[in-house]
């Protein structure tokens, strides 16, 4: 029978060791006392050890014998490299295990292991579960961070984020912990990237830093994989063009055309973009594409223009060409709109065969085209949209302006009696209307040759237009680059006698004047209102950059209206995006806020207006179809909440009411909205409607109605509206209605 023996010798009994220090080492001396060959292990189990630290804090040369035959010995040289239970001092019994896989015997020695407080400085040992992470734009990620701490001591940690933007962070870029001796603990770091330009899709490393008070400082590493969002865009503007694209004496030519194709890049992506045509030979036309090929970052938009030449015959009729355009996006894992477009092109005859056929009645029309009569008359009226109309105070005038950069005075009786005509002056005063008609191809736009008339007055569009309300003598007008202009209606001027502006390109939406005509407030689309001095501004010989306004007051939202609200003009009425609606003591810079339906980005208050003889009853329109009426005495006076008195959504049919106003009296209100239509709302003494529906007095189909006044003349209301329909400026007159209580005439 087979003897299984192992003799172990161990070369000391008691060990110290001081962490940080040099390594306590002894020996352990194995004989073979069997009858064959073995080889022998040696390992150590320390009481009190956690079961993971799998042997890390000794070391054993050799890690295991050769086999031996019987009576031969092996040495084992035992290093203990550190603390076996973290953080602990004192004496432990560590226990020295020989065993042999040839045996099946395996002998124990005992050893006392005294641990002395250690030396030196022990680093936090940081540990990621997780290092790589995939992330969407906007969203929230929590990263689980584990803190070791392998000293003797209580550890105070700070975690600090060290690679990733602040901005990525919203809740903080620190952790501070406690981190007992021998313990983990375990936190989070939040993580949110933006989405667009300032955060583009691709990995993104990050460093967690540990400094603590008992040694140095630690880091551990991860990435954040920020994935692919958004989407890409191609519009074409317009869809179909014409050779020639305008008149020109040149009748015979055959000038090209230029479709502008916007490629936006609405993701996180960077891309390179170009369009191809479907088809080498088709349509027979010459093409060519400025720029071929752009890179285009996120949240940027490149135009592409694509000019198309084609030699036009002298006889025949229309002839139409399709252009199938296809837009190739370099980078394909966002959504791709729009990727397909059809774009018209007609060519058109030197001589249409009716040319001659109708010679005889074009002069009849000609004659009727050139007088005032007709509404479309370039040499008459605006050119463009009409963004704004307002009464003076007796209602005997009217002022409009418009996209074409101009204003007009009208007379009211010209739109009643055919042969009085309506346009009593245009300015900027441009000069002689036929000529700049003739010349108009060929002019540029920007060159302003008259005294005071600046580049921006050639290049931009009025707004917005206000009387001054002391004797209507003045008025103001803003413009779609920042500018405020003041003209002297009692003056023959050509230009604005006084000129200012805050910040250019910065659009004009509402202006309002105190009722003394001291002070003028400005709504901006970058949210701004801003309080002007008249007095210092007419006194003031400065250039427009120059004049400072007297107040600055930042919202939060770009301010489509104002509109003083009491008796004393101290509390600005402010409303614009998000439908945001704001009350600002402009006096004391204090703000309310007025409770208002809750809106997106793309919800919008267009219109505010008052009652002048009751400057608390006010009204308000916005984008969702709403018109609200609201007495404002309440937030005004006691602190309370605004009295919302009545609000309906049906009189235009659901769609955008872009306009409101008050007669002076309170009795009536008008308004226009996107359904092509002006209605008139009789109203009770308290504000509300006096009946549930209103009367249509304009109806335009398929034309915006952008600006709407009101003024009770006599026994009459009149009704004035600008819409996008070109040179459209209306006035209609309407009984009042004494009969509802309301309207008492004298």
């Amino acid at each position: 029978m087979a003897t299984t023996v192992i003799n172990t010798i161990v070369s000391t009994k008691e060990l110290h060791f001081q962490p940080g220090g040099v390594p306590a080492s002894f020996e352990v001396t194995v004989v073979n006392g069997s009858d064959r060959f073995a080889s022998f292990q040696v390992e150590l189990v320390a009481a009190g050890a956690a079961a993971d630290r799998n042997g890390d804090w000794y070391s054993i040369s050799p890690t295991a014998s050769s086999k031996k035959p019987r009576g031969a010995a092996t040495r084992f040289q035992v290093s203990i490299l550190d603390t076996p239970v973290p953080g602990f001092v004192g004496m432990m019994n560590l226990r020295v295990r020989v065993f042999s896989m040839e045996l099946p015997d395996e002998t124990r020695e005992i050893l006392r292991l005294v641990v002395e407080r250690g030396i030196g400085a022990t680093p936090l040992q940081l540990e990621l579960p997780v290092k790589q992470f995939q992330i969407n734009p906007g969203s929230r990620l929590e990263v689980p961070v584990r803190v070791y701490n392998p000293g003797q001591l209580l550890s105070n940690a700070l975690l600090t984020e060290k690679a990733i933007d602040s901005r990525w962070l919203p809740l903080s870029g620190e952790r501070r912990l406690q981190v007992p001796p021998g313990k983990s603990v375990e936190t989070t770091f939040t993580y949110q990237p933006p989405f667009g330009a300032i955060a583009p899709s691709q990995a993104y490393p990050f460093i967690i830093e540990a400094a603590h008070n008992n040694g140095p400082a630690s880091s551990v590493s991860g990435t954040l994989e920020l994935m692919p969002m958004g989407f890409v865009d191609f519009s074409a503007t317009p869809k179909q063009l014409t050779i020639p694209h305008k008149r020109a004496w040149k009748f015979w030519q055959s000038p090209p055309v230029t479709y502008s194709l916007i490629a936006t890049n609405a993701s996180n992506l960077n891309q390179e973009a170009t369009l191809e045509l479907a088809g080498e030979n088709s349509p027979e036309c010459d093409l060519t594409l400025v720029p071929e090929t752009s890179a285009i970052a996120p949240e940027e938009t490149v135009e592409f223009q694509l000019t198309a030449r084609k030699k036009r015959p002298w006889f025949g009729k229309n002839r139409q060409l399709l252009l199938e355009l296809t837009g190739i996006w370099s980078d394909r894992r966002v959504d791709i709109r729009n990727e397909h477009h059809s774009l018209e092109l007609v060519v058109k005859p030197v001589f249409p065969l009716w040319l001659q056929l109708l010679g005889g009645l074009f002069l009849l029309y000609l004659l009727w085209w050139l007088s005032w009569i007709n509404a479309r008359n370039p040499f008459f009226g605006h050119n463009e949209p009409v963004n704004t109309v307002k009464f003076n105070g007796v209602g005997e005038r009217l002022i409009s302006g418009s996209n074409d950069q101009t204003l007009i005075e009208w007379n009211i009786n010209g739109f009643f009696n055919p042969i009085v005509n309506q346009e009593l002056r245009k300015f900027p005063n441009k000069g002689n209307r036929f000529w700049q008609w003739l010349t108009r191809p060929f002019q540029n736009q920007g060159n302003c040759q008259s005294p005071g008339c600046s580049d921006s007055v050639a290049e931009k569009a009025m707004r917005v237009v206000q009387y001054r309300p002391v004797n209507n003598n003045w008025v103001a007008s803003g413009l779609e680059n920042g500018e405020i202009h003041l003209w002297n209606l009692n003056e023959n001027r050509p230009d604005p006698f006084r000129s200012f502006v805050y910040q250019k390109d910065d659009r004009v939406f509402a202006l309002e004047f105190t009722q003394d005509s001291r002070s003028l407030f400005s709504g901006h689309g970058s949210g701004a209102v801003l309080q002007w001095d008249l007095r210092d501004v007419e006194r003031s010989a400065a250039t427009p950059e120059a004049i400072a306004p007297n107040l600055i007051k930042q919202f939060n939202f770009a301010v489509y209206a104002l509109k003083l609200v009491g008796n004393n003009d101290r509390t600005l009425a402010v409303a614009g995006q998000l439908n945001q609606f704001v009350l600002w003591n402009w006096l004391d810079n204090t703000e309310t806020v007025v409770p208002y339906r809750e809106g997106g980005k793309d919800a919008y208050i267009n219109s505010l207006d008052t009652a002048e003889f009751h400057p608390n009853l006010l009204a308000t329109a916005d984008n969702q179809g709403y018109i609200t009426v609201w007495n404002m005495q309440p937030c005004l006076n006691g602190g309370a909440d605004c009295q919302r008195i009545e609000q309906w959504n049906d009189g235009h049919n659901g769609q955008p009411v872009r306009s409101v106003a008050l007669s002076e009296n309170g009795c009536y209100l008008v308004s226009g909205g996107d359904d092509g239509r002006v209605m008139l709302w009789p109203l009770n003494t308290d504000g509300s409607r006096a009946g549930p529906q209103g009367e249509q007095i304009i109806r335009a189909k398929n034309k915006n109605f952008n600006s709407v006044d009101i003024k009770v003349v006599n026994d009459l209301m009149l009704i004035a509206a600008g819409s996008d329909d070109q040179q459209e400026v209306r006035v209609e007159s309407y009984p009042r209605l004494p009969n509802l209580g309301c309207d008492l005439q004298d």
